[in-house]
């Protein structure tokens, strides 16, 4: 066949030419050639649909020869070119967003991840249960960011200012983590209201390790821890009621890894109520 193709270049049958070679050079085990032969079946046909099967074969073939370079090529050529159909478009994206992620390029994989979101809300009635699913997964991981943000942040002196930006980063990420709630997804929404917890928690914590002055009487420092105190409970009382928002999803039969989470904080911080907790084969009884 490959000399027919030297032989032949303009021939009608080269099209058949080149969908034989890919398919001989796969089942060969030459995973590279096979792919390179599907980008030419891609790049010869004038059928869309066989155009779009062919770079998304390529694409694979080339992940499987571990040609990450090559297939990351293809599959953004294919995003690209082919919008719809809008599910394996996304899955596209959210596949390349994975291949960005595992080669730690972070920049490329949260770019990838804000498109996934974006072309998922400007869908309209092509939006489908699962491009909503891989959106709000992309979602969570671009908010998780704001929690980093928000507890990097230690109350130091001078209080009032180190305070301020605490509080607006506090402010920016509950909201990002209420608005996953919307996307109604199970997985994320149970995720949102663990982050959601640990926020206040954090605050919590942060506030009475906060840096103290240093010109206070005794007396006058022992009210400011007082105070301190009383300003910190309130928010440990919220991180306890959201958490406890995520246990009740088990009585709805739900129970991942956030519910899990929140259950574990919670055993640490009423320990009396949920220290004896028992986890079994995947489901949670309380004694």
């Amino acid at each position: 066949m490959e000399d027919f193709r030297s032989a032949f270049p303009d021939h009608e049958l080269q099209h058949e030419v080149t969908k034989q070679l890919a398919s001989v050079y796969r089942q060969d085990g030459q995973l590279d050639r096979s792919a390179s032969e599907y980008e030419r079946v891609a790049a010869e046909t004038d059928d869309l649909a066989v155009r779009g099967e062919a770079m998304l074969l390529a694409g694979e073939l080339y992940e499987e020869a571990s040609s990450v370079d090559s297939a990351l090529d293809v599959y953004l050529r294919y995003v690209a070119e082919f919008p719809a159909p809008l599910d394996l478009a996304q899955e596209t994206r959210f596949k390349i967003a994975g291949m960005y992620e595992a080669r730690d390029d972070l920049v490329q994989y949260h770019e990838m991840l804000e498109e996934i979101v974006a072309v998922d809300a400007a869908a309209g009635t092509s939006r489908t249960d699962r491009s909503r699913y891989l959106a709000a997964q992309s979602a969570l991981v671009l908010t998780q960011r704001l929690y980093a943000s928000f507890v990097e942040v230690e109350l130091v002196q001078p209080f009032e200012q180190s305070l301020a930006e605490k509080q607006q980063r506090m402010d920016t990420a509950l909201a990002g983590f209420e608005g996953l709630v919307a996307y109604a997804v199970g997985d994320v929404t149970a995720a949102a209201t663990f982050y959601i917890a640990e926020i206040y928690f954090d605050f919590s914590a942060a506030l009475l390790a906060s840096e103290r002055p240093t010109d206070l009487e005794p007396a006058t420092l022992v009210e400011y821890e007082l105070a301190l105190e009383e300003e910190a409970f309130p928010f440990e009382e919220q991180a306890i009621e959201v958490h406890e928002t995520n246990f009740e999803l088990v009585r709805s039969g739900l129970y991942n890894e956030w519910v899990r989470k929140s259950l574990e904080r919670l055993a640490v911080l009423m320990p009396g109520r949920y220290a004896k907790t028992e986890i079994s084969t995947g489901f949670i009884g309380a004694i």
